[in-house]
């Protein structure tokens, strides 16, 4: 009865902790959709995936003050999965160089976007430059780097409608 119990507890606890992807689908035509994403995304190329690795970051955080000093402390461990684009038409914002890299979340639950390796991709890519405090502080500052997640517009380029591509092109030329 009591492995029954705890087998309950531990699946409602999971389920209360699981994560979801939810965007926000604003209204309007697609010609909206395509300048409300240009004004907001930080950079916009169309590139080849040329490589993708995993990135583990740990964060510490102390959930105690009291009993052994190993028990304080919890290591929260974090996976991102960081694509390496060959850049072969910029749109908007400033890539590093000939290639760029653009992180995302490991899973589509956590609005993660998988990438296949070769394609070609239209990507609409915002920039991280704060990391939110788990105190519920300020936020602090860090290198600067770009990301995308389910909700950003990009996709497989043999998919992208030619009026897009057209128009992000009269936008970056109106705005450079």
């Amino acid at each position: 009865m009591k492995t029954i119990l705890l087998a309950v507890l531990l699946l409602a606890f999971r389920i209360s902790t699981a994560q979801a992807c939810s965007c926000i689908n604003a209204g309007g035509s697609e010609k909206q959709k395509v300048k409300a994403a240009y004004r907001q995304d930080a950079l916009i190329f169309v590139g080849r995936v040329m490589s993708v690795e995993t990135v583990v970051t740990t964060d510490t955080v102390r959930v105690s003050d009291t009993g052994p000093v190993e028990r304080q402390f919890q290591y929260i461990r974090h996976e991102k999965l960081r694509y390496t684009f060959a850049v072969s038409q910029q749109l908007k914002g400033k890539a590093t160089g000939p290639t760029v890299l653009v992180s995302t979340e490991t899973s589509s639950s956590s609005c993660g976007k998988e990438f296949k390796v070769g394609s070609e991709q239209l990507v609409y890519a915002f920039q991280v430059s704060q990391k939110e405090s788990i105190y519920g502080g300020p936020p602090e500052d860090i290198t600067p780097y770009y990301a995308t997640s389910l909700c950003n517009r990009g996709q497989e380029l043999s998919q992208v409608k030619p009026t897009e591509l057209k128009q992000l092109q009269k936008l970056a030329k109106a705005a450079g």
